[in-house]
């Protein structure tokens, strides 16, 4: 099954920009992963079983390039400006917000995309397994190990 491209951009776009996002430590990155998800959907010429395989194989080019972008020389040696005005301006006014999507997006890698997964995109566990390729027991044990530590960073937080 070949999708209608701009059907599916449609479709998954918001998903691709939110994980792009919290993987990217600013939002020009995200918006540079988000074209390239979709231009290599748009190149892509392969078929797809189900529109469930359209979204776990966007979410999986997503990640690779997230990673991608984080392992280039660019990306290693540029200097960053002040980060994500615009979503601070948006925020400004509830703290507790920004501070929460701060702290997700401080956690490392492996935490911060299960629970991107997980509650930004309401994925069950068995369904971030498959998409990630791990054991599911794997992402259940990330999952805990993520929410103690945002329980743990908050706390913190909360008491300065």
């Amino acid at each position: 099954m070949k999708p209608d491209y701009e059907e599916t951009v449609l479709l998954y776009k918001d998903m691709v920009y939110r994980i792009a996002f919290a993987q990217c430590p600013c939002q020009q990155d995200a918006e540079d992963v988000f074209q390239d998800v979709f231009l290599k959907l748009y190149k892509w010429d392969g078929d797809f079983s189900s529109d469930k395989h359209v979204k776990f194989w966007l979410i999986r080019v997503t990640l690779n390039c997230c990673r991608q972008l984080r392992r280039s020389v660019w990306f290693r040696k540029r200097t960053a400006l002040n980060e994500n005005v615009e979503g601070r301006k948006i925020l400004e006014e509830d703290e507790t917000a920004w501070t929460v999507i701060a702290t997700v997006k401080a956690l490392p890698e492996k935490y911060r995309t299960v629970v991107e997964m997980y509650y930004y995109e309401e994925m069950s566990c068995a369904e971030i397994a498959a998409v990630l390729k791990r054991n599911e027991a794997t992402v259940r044990t990330q999952l805990k190990r993520a929410r103690e530590k945002l329980k743990k960073e908050l706390e913190v937080l909360d008491n300065v």
